[in-house]
């Protein structure tokens, strides 16, 4: 559960976040922000998997191009939320029932 969790164990230092062009510790200062603001939003009551998955996938979306640097840190913040917000609200996918994992 995430009320067992620390945000302080998920952020960034500039070492962390590869190769920025000598902008790493932007970046890390950037998504620590982020991570402290999403971090509210998650209910005490998700399980750690979720909480650690959800913070990867934002990594993974953020990280994915010059975003983090070029947008301001309250637009981030923002779109990070609403990322967040929609992943929790999304319906777990149903498990394919033709799909037979384990056969006989």
């Amino acid at each position: 559960m995430k009320a067992m969790m620390e945000v302080q164990d998920y952020l960034f230092s500039p070492h962390d976040v590869g190769d920025w062009d000598g902008e790493e510790e932007q970046v890390a200062d950037q998504m620590n922000a982020i991570y402290h603001a999403v971090w509210s939003v998650i209910p005490d009551d998700t399980a750690t998997s979720e909480v650690e998955l959800l913070l990867t996938q934002l990594w993974q979306q953020l990280s994915a191009d010059t975003l983090v640097l070029e947008a301001s840190e309250e637009e981030l913040i923002d779109w990070s939320i609403a990322f967040v917000e929609n992943q929790l609200a999304a319906e777990p996918e149903p498990l394919d029932e033709d799909d037979d994992e384990f056969e006989e």
